[in-house]
């Protein structure tokens, strides 16, 4: 990988480079051709008080006057050709030439100053400028002056300037080097961690200090492997949960199973009490493998809700009334404030909802305290709020509560999948829920639902 990407930084360097110095030469060859053209444009300009001495030009044809156009207007160093309006050659400063005709550029009969690269026996600039009197062009002067020199000159410029590339296209590359470390070198290591956690071993962990999104990146396969951690660890404890709280009535049901074929055999009320432990037991396996089976359905999204139009007040009293025997049990009342209110929603699975929440508020209450249900509006959602004065949860435990096997008591009966499931739930009615709580004193679960409609399929 660091090979490609110092193959790619040289490319780009290469090409870079190579486009500057192709400018360069274009704009600096320009730059020598332009001022060759200005100087003779100048000289030209210069000389224009010639017209003036009372010349007889005005009586006779441009070429009587040929010599002295050539001797005011001849440049030092440059051949200086007279040329009229058609191209023709009329006299050189070296001589007289027969019929000999250039073709000239519609600009230069705009006033303007016109050059050519040209090769003779050498390569030369031909400038064409106009010839004017009284504000008309009479003739064209046609300047060649060899490139010899001007060629020497711009090549030594761009060496000079392939040399200064060549400089900074080291020290490009030097960068590029580190820069190409700094990028290659985290990579490579996020991609070792990355195939460590892929064998399973989740406990590494990748430097987060790195600059960036690369740094970004490590954080966040840094929470992913936590995450996967918990999870694991939840799993596991989920296994070595489930597979007691399975043993426990199966060793139940087992123990009276084998007493009752005792050839001794048993009184008629031992007879009852094993044969009530036996369905109690029974029914506590079927309720355990009933959660596993609604988690299972709920995760996959098999499971299909049936919207009525729901009394959820009266929802609240028959939960209430239905567990009221449990409270007693331990001496917890319930205290309700509701008001009249419809819902649209699945009667069933709501019901289940404030079952799991009102029996985990029982459980996990203390004798003789009190559990508060506060059912009201707040815009176009019904609010549920369930206060108990139970042991409570510590915080750090808090924010795993609702999550799948997770078990505040790993000693508690059940599978950790009741919050769960009650969560799913709600959110699949376009609900939320919320849990509040203070180790010691207590827990509140507030629960809101929509007036009207679900969340969509």
């Amino acid at each position: 990988m660091k090979r490609k990407v110092i193959l790619y930084f040289t490319i780009i360097i290469i090409l870079t480079l190579s486009l500057i110095m192709a400018v360069f030469g274009v704009v600096l060859t320009k730059y020598y051709y332009q001022g060759i053209a200005n100087t003779f444009q100048n000289h030209v300009k210069a000389v224009d008080s010639f017209w003036e001495k009372g010349n007889e030009l005005h009586y006779g044809s441009l070429e009587d006057y040929s010599d002295l156009v050539i001797k005011n207007y001849q440049y030092d160093g440059a051949e200086l050709q007279l040329l009229n309006v058609d191209g023709e050659l009329i006299q050189s400063s070296t001589g007289y030439y027969e019929e000999q005709s250039y073709q000239i550029d519609p600009d230069v009969f705009s006033y303007k100053t016109i050059y050519k690269k040209e090769e003779l026996e050498q390569t030369v600039l031909a400038v064409y400028t106009p010839l004017i009197l009284d504000g008309q062009i009479v003739g064209i002067l046609r300047y060649v002056s060899s490139l010899t020199l001007v060629q020497e000159v711009i090549t030594s410029l761009l060496e000079y300037g392939l040399l200064i590339s060549l400089g900074v296209a080291f020290i490009v590359f030097l960068i590029s080097l580190r820069l190409t470390d700094s990028i290659v070198k985290p990579v490579n290591e996020i991609i070792h961690v990355t195939e460590e956690m892929s064998k399973g071993h989740f406990e590494q962990r990748i430097k987060e200090d790195f600059p960036y999104e690369i740094g970004e990146m490590a954080r966040t396969l840094n929470y992913m492997a936590e995450e996967i951690v918990k999870k694991e660890r939840m799993k596991n404890d989920f296994i070595s949960s489930i597979s007691h709280e399975l043993r426990t009535p199966l060793t139940g049901i087992k123990g009276w199973a084998e007493t009752m074929q005792l050839p001794d055999g048993l009184s008629k009320e031992e007879t009852e009490f094993g044969l009530r432990m036996i369905n109690s037991e029974s029914e506590r396996l079927m309720n355990l493998v009933e959660d596993l089976l609604d988690f299972s359905r709920y995760e996959s999204n098999r499971v299909k809700f049936v919207r009525t139009v729901v009394e959820f007040d009266t929802l609240i009293k028959e939960v209430a009334f239905q567990l009221q025997k449990k409270a007693s049990e331990k001496n917890v009342l319930i205290k309700l404030e509701y008001m009249p209110v419809l819902i649209n929603a699945d009667g069933d699975k709501i019901r289940q909802v404030l079952i799991n929440l009102l029996d985990n508020a029982i459980k996990f209450s203390k004798n003789g305290s009190d559990i508060q249900i506060f059912q009201y509006l707040q815009g176009e959602m019904v609010v549920l709020k369930i206060l108990d004065q139970g042991i409570g949860i510590q915080q750090d435990k808090l924010n795993y509560i609702l999550d799948s096997f997770y078990k505040v008591d790993a000693k508690s009966v059940g599978a950790g999948l009741g919050l769960a499931i009650t969560r799913n739930i709600v959110m699949k009615h376009g609900g939320t829920i919320e849990v509040q709580s203070e180790y010691g004193k207590g827990t509140t679960i507030m629960v809101r639902l929509p007036l009207n409609g679900m969340e969509k399929e």
